[in-house]
This record gives structure tokens, sequence and C-alpha cells, in this order.
């Protein structure tokens, strides 16, 4: 009878660890802070909990409401589902992300974001994802899919870009490549992206309007063999043009 005792007591100690764990301890466990996550400030607990500031690398996620799906912690995982309510179309966000097995989790992400300053000089404007999910290992993408579109500035002559630039996401080699391309199949931006943060966006723009000789080299684009290029590259933050 004393056995039994010791063990409900045991079990209610646990069990009330558990319902008020505090969420920035469980974001630490899940090793989101080495993978590029940060946040000014972590309330509330595992299961109603809310993320002031929240950043992936260099991206603004904003403020996120956030709560740790419960069976996955069977396996020992750390899944959150995190949202951002929208005031307007498009600003809103909806993800889960957090660890699973030996690696990162980011699954059914729908999101808008800026991203011009991320990438400049290369004239994207907005990263939109539908239903995008990726899962890295060792920081090696292993898997990945979903709908992606970038949105260029339309200060280019002769492009019609009303639509963006779409693909799906999808691994090679170990890196996140978005390979993407306009409805005319004119222009085709290529974006990698490995598990350390380390990152490379190539623009091609096919053809040659007279405007775009003067223009695109001032915008820091290259004359390649049918039309022009340009390459970003950096670890998040910083970019390096080439």
């Amino acid at each position: 009878m004393r056995f039994l005792l010791y063990f409900i007591i045991f079990a209610a100690i646990v069990a009330a660890a558990i319902v008020f764990m505090p969420l920035r301890l469980a974001v630490d466990w899940a090793g989101l802070d080495d993978n590029q996550f940060t946040a000014r400030q972590i309330s509330g607990t595992i299961w109603d909990g809310r993320i002031v500031g929240a950043q992936l690398g260099p991206l603004p996620l904003g403020d996120l409401d956030a709560g740790m799906q419960f069976w996955p912690l069977v396996s020992g995982d750390l899944i959150f589902d995190i949202e951002r309510p929208g005031d307007a179309p498009g600003k809103g966000m909806k993800a889960t992300l957090g660890r699973a097995g030996n690696g990162l989790l980011i699954a059914d992400a729908n999101a808008a974001m800026q991203i011009g300053r991320q990438l400049a000089p290369l004239p994207a404007s907005t990263l939109e994802l539908t239903g995008v999910t990726a899962y890295f290992e060792n920081r090696r993408c292993q898997s990945a899919s979903g709908q992606v579109r970038i949105s260029l500035d339309s200060n280019i002559p002769g492009l019609d870009l009303k639509q963006g630039l779409l693909g799906n996401a999808e691994c090679q080699d170990g890196e996140l490549v978005l390979p993407l391309v306009s409805g005319s199949g004119m222009e085709q931006l290529t974006l990698k992206l490995d598990g350390s943060g380390d990152y490379t966006a190539r623009l091609f723009l096919s053809g040659g309007n007279a405007a775009w000789s003067l223009l695109l080299p001032r915008l820091g684009f290259s004359r390649v063999s049918d039309g022009y290029a340009i390459r970003v590259n950096g670890n998040l933050g910083q970019q390096v043009m080439q």
C-alpha cells in the first residue's frame, strides 16, 4: 500500500511538471536555438505559450502563439504548433516546428514573409509558403515538399512578374532547394539552403531587352549566355554578391 502511495505521489509530481513546464525550457530542449531560431521573449507553458519577436535566421516571424503536440512526446519528440494570427489577408502564419528524432522538422508551413532585405541586391520582395515541409538531420536536408512562390520587384522593364516565380521544395545533395520558374519560363530563380544556414540564390532572366544592358549591370546582374544573371550567397543574415 505504501509503495502504491509513493507511486501515485511520484506520478502526480511528474504530471504537474509536464502540465506546467515553461515553454522556454521546452524550446531549449528541442534545440531550436541551435537551428537559427531566436526570440526576444518566450512565456507561458508548453501547452499555451507566447513567443515574442521570433526569427528564423534573419527572417522575422513576428509574435507567435505556440503549443506542444502531446502524442509526439510519447516517442520523445518535441513538436510545436505555432501560429501568427493575421489581421489582413496574407499576414498570418501557421506551421509545425520542433525536434523529430535526431533532426529539425518544419511541417505544413503556410506563411508570407518579406525577404527583400535578406536577399538584397537580388530583387526579391515576398516569400510565400503553401504546405511546405522540410526535415533536416545532421544539418542535411532529408525530405522536402510543398509549394513556394517568390515575388520580384516589378521595376525591371519587359518583365511581367505579377504571379511571381513558382516551384516545389525538394532536397538535393543535403540541401533544401527551391527551383522557381515564372509563368512564361523566361525567368528562373534557384535558391539553395543547407542546415548550417549557408545559402545561394541565382536569378536568371532570359532575353535581351534593350534597356537591360544599362539597367541590370547597375543592379548587380552579369551578362551570360541568352540573358542576365545575378547570384547572392551568404549565411542567412550576411549576403555576398558574385
